[in-house]
This record gives C-alpha cells, structure tokens and sequence, in this order.
C-alpha cells in the first residue's frame, strides 16, 4: 500500500480548516487591540507624520494570509476577517464596531486577491498590501475624515508597505514552519 496525502477538498471547511480559522482569528483579534493601542502612541511621537500608525498596520492582516495561505481555500479570507472582527470588538477595540467593517473588507480582498492571481507565491505579498490599505480607505470614507489628498497619500502607502513587509514576508515564513511540521 502506497502512503498518499489526502485530498482536500476546495469547496467546504473541514475540521482543521475551521480550527486554523478560529484560531488565527482569536490570536489576530487580540494582538490587533494590542496594535491599535500601540499605533496611538505611535501618533503622540511628535517627529513622526500624521498617519504614521499605518506603519504596523500590516500586523492586522498577518492572521487574515496565513489562514487563507494555510486551507488554501476561497472564502477562508472572509470568514476570518469576520470572526477576526467579532472578537476584537468583544476585546474592546478602539474602532468599536467600525472594526467588524474593516476586518471583513480586509477579508475580502485577501479572498479576491487569491482567486485573481494564478502565481500563489506573491499573492500573500499583494494580498498584505492591499488589505492593509483598505483600513485607511474605511477611515477616508466610511468615516468621511477630510484631511488632505498628501496625509491620506503617506497612510495609503505606509499601509500598503506594512502589509508587504507584516503580512506577506513574516506570513510566507511562518507558512513555512507550519508547513514543516505537517500540521
């Protein structure tokens, strides 16, 4: 008898599926409040530019690519940044319920990222980065923040660096490690 690896099957979650869910979304959650509060401090640092917390926002969407990079299933993108939201609102996050809006959206574009791009290898780099902008566009226009087009220019791009460096480089190596060890 030949030893296989078992088939997975790309439409539905199985059990290990929901459990890397559930359990990058808990730990995202948490370290997200610890970010956010971590970025408003950040803010206080009077050398640094306005917007400067997106420097870590990359750290937000870290859970959201390893999950997805993990099931290598569409969908797990959304569900992740939903229950990601849920909990972190329970933590008692600084964006109140506005945070369940930008978890979902950075869920989303993960799981459109993934569907798009054939090359899987740099997805999580692009997915990082573009995930990690959509929090300042929630802040441009969902909370109609008018500050001026060179302020959300510096966020959009800090964020979109976060994302890469957070996200994809520190995702891709602890894809690696998980993967390793035949979890």
């Amino acid at each position: 008898m030949q030893n296989r690896p078992l088939a997975t099957d790309k439409r539905g979650f199985g059990t290990r599926d929901w459990a890397i869910i559930a359990i990058l979304s808990s730990l995202g959650a948490t370290l997200s409040v610890t970010a956010n509060y971590a970025g408003n401090i950040l803010k206080a640092i009077p050398f640094l530019p306005f917007g400067s917390k997106q420097l870590i926002a990359g750290i937000h969407v870290l859970w959201i690519t390893l999950a997805i990079s993990l099931t290598g299933k569409t969908g797990t993108g959304t569900v992740t940044g939903i229950l990601k939201g849920l909990v972190e609102m329970t933590l008692f996050s600084s964006h109140g319920v506005t945070v369940i809006i930008i978890s979902t959206l950075q869920g989303i574009i993960v799981d459109v990222v993934y569907g798009l791009l054939k090359d899987k290898r740099y997805s999580i780099y692009i997915a990082g980065g573009l995930s990690s902008m959509s929090n300042v566009a929630v802040i441009q226009f969902l909370l109609l923040f008018s500050f001026p087009s060179s302020v959300f220019a510096v966020m959009y791009a800090s964020a979109f660096i976060s994302g890469v460096l957070f996200s994809g480089l520190i995702g891709v190596r602890v894809k690696k490690i998980v993967s390793r060890m035949n979890l």
